[in-house]
């Protein structure tokens, strides 16, 4: 939302990020639940109910403090923010994706999923590995 093209929604984000600053929290880890989707909405920002999902800062904000924070709140039209673009799908995601997807269709169940998982990587840890090109000489 702070990187919308409307200057309302950005508005919108920033107000809530500012109100999630303002709540106490238990503990410095932030614990993440997976909110319910609202699959009849409209636009992504009515995709999730905000009065009954709690709502954490997201780190790539927290280096930012308030006052910069409501001075974009305040000006006439809000300034994109531009964030550090990170990589998620590197070679190694990709195969996990594929892992996941994989023990997806042959177990059921979070548990037997996981243990599918975990029992795979072990395996191929334990494996020699296969020569490379560069180890063969023509």
């Amino acid at each position: 939302m702070l990187t919308d093209e409307k200057s309302e929604i950005r508005e919108l984000a920033l107000r809530r990020i500012m109100k999630s600053r303002k709540q106490k929290r238990t503990s410095p880890v932030r614990s993440f639940c997976v909110p319910l989707i609202n699959f009849e909405a409209t636009s992504y920002i009515d995709m999730i109910d905000w009065q009954k999902t709690p709502i954490t800062e997201p780190p790539i904000v927290m280096d930012i403090d308030d006052d910069t924070f409501l001075n974009m709140i305040r000006e006439e039209d809000t300034p994109r923010l531009d964030f550090a673009h990170y990589p998620c799908h590197t070679q190694s995601v990709e195969r996990h994706i594929k892992l996941v997807t994989e023990a997806t269709r042959v177990v059921c169940g979070p548990e037997k999923r996981d243990g599918f998982i975990r029992a795979r990587l072990e395996s191929r840890s334990k494996m020699t590995k296969l020569d490379t090109k560069a180890q063969h000489h023509l």
